[in-house]
């Protein structure tokens, strides 16, 4: 009876032995169990990418992104962005601000430059170790030749990149982007919560606007980044551009950019008439740019406007005449919170099919239900 009992000991040890080795995602090291485990998605480059899952150390390439991260993860991604660029801190430094006074250890995240102005660095990526990077679409329409090297190089060193896309086409890509995140962060229930919602907005704009057979408005939209004095850049049928299309409005600007983003001439747009003129602001620290954000107030905001809506011709424009300019924040061009300027559009465009529309209160609701941080700020302005 004992050499029975003996047998089966044996057995069992190295049946458990077998299993160590043979067990998917578990690793034998000093007598220990790793239980890092991988997982291949689909990137929004189409790119099919394994990464270790869930990720625990991100280099993220256009920092304002941020927000996203946040709302997946909560206050946990302080910990795990160990990289970044300098977007957040220099182009949407009110969000900066916003998220370094309740987490002041995200001033000391190191920066690893930006692709657009060739301060990229793959070796202090490759110092941080990181488990991806995360980088977005719009990088090969501005900065094409240094973002194929950086990711040749990067793939070279085995380090996973991940694209996703709130920009080139924001309306579709946006969830799939945030889906994508939730994947890689292990937080898939938390991506569909904020899907649903996001959904939910969208579908009530485009279920309306699908019962409208009235003519469309011609609109305008200029990044108020420059000052009044240069036209800053309009989109086609990118950002912006594809945003007006989505609320149901004519963007004058598409026939002439296709699918580009760059200024338009003064007498293009004087010619042009549009009906809703829409600048985009941000905390810039260019003189005489639009101000909007979480540190803006609306009175920031109309005072910067002015010069703007006073240019030479404005005055003649019918959305001057009508008073029909509005003022959205910028950072909603790249992001999730895309679905908010879609109802503030909707409504500028439409007020009476939108009247019980409200786009702060929205907004509002979506911080209370999804991100560590409060919402305060001037983010959407009618000037007159």
């Amino acid at each position: 009876m004992r050499e029975r009992f003996t047998m089966l000991a044996i057995l069992a040890s190295v049946l458990v032995i077998f299993m160590a080795f043979t067990v998917p995602g578990c690793v034998t090291k000093s007598g220990t169990e790793d239980q890092t485990k991988t997982i291949t998605v689909t990137d929004m480059e189409g790119r099919s990418v394994t990464v270790k899952a869930p990720v625990e150390r991100i280099v993220l390439m256009e920092s304002s992104k941020t927000h996203e991260l946040a709302a997946i993860d909560g206050a946990g991604i302080v910990d795990k962005i160990v990289g970044w660029d300098n977007d957040f801190k220099d182009n949407a430094g009110d969000g900066y601000v916003k998220f370094v006074e309740k987490y002041p250890e995200l001033a000391d995240i190191p920066n690893v430059g930006s692709l657009d102005d060739n301060t990229f660095s793959v070796e202090k990526v490759i110092a941080l170790n990181p488990d991806v990077v995360i980088m977005h679409n719009w990088e090969f329409m501005w900065s094409g030749d240094a973002t194929k090297e950086a990711l040749a190089r990067l793939e070279q060193a085995g380090i996973p990149v991940v694209f996703v896309d709130f920009y080139m086409d924001p309306m579709v890509n946006s969830t799939k982007s945030m889906l994508l995140l939730g994947q890689i962060l292990g937080k898939e229930q938390r991506a569909k919560d904020i899907v649903d919602f996001y959904d939910q907005h969208v579908n009530t704009v485009y279920s309306r606007l699908a019962k409208s057979d009235g003519p469309k408005p011609g609109v305008y939209i200029e990044t108020g980044y420059n000052g009044p004095e240069t036209y800053g850049i309009t989109e086609g049928d990118v950002g912006w551009g594809s945003i007006v299309k989505k609320a149901g409005g004519d963007n004058i600007a598409e026939t002439l950019l296709g699918n580009t983003s760059k200024a338009i001439s003064p007498e293009f747009l004087v010619n042009q008439s549009p009906d809703i003129i829409i600048l985009t602001g941000r905390n810039w620290s260019t003189p005489g740019s639009i101000r909007m954000g979480y540190t803006s107030t609306a009175a920031d905001t109309k005072s910067t406007m002015d010069a703007y809506v006073a240019r030479p011709g404005w005055n003649t424009i019918n959305a001057v005449k009508n008073r029909n300019v509005y003022g959205i924040y910028h950072g909603y061009c790249f992001s999730i919170y895309n679905f908010v300027a879609l109802e503030a559009f909707a409504k500028w465009f439409y007020p009476e099919e939108f009247k019980d529309i409200d786009p702060n209160a929205t907004i509002r609701e979506y911080h209370e239900k999804f991100m560590p941080i409060e919402y305060d700020g001037t983010f959407m302005y009618s000037y007159y």
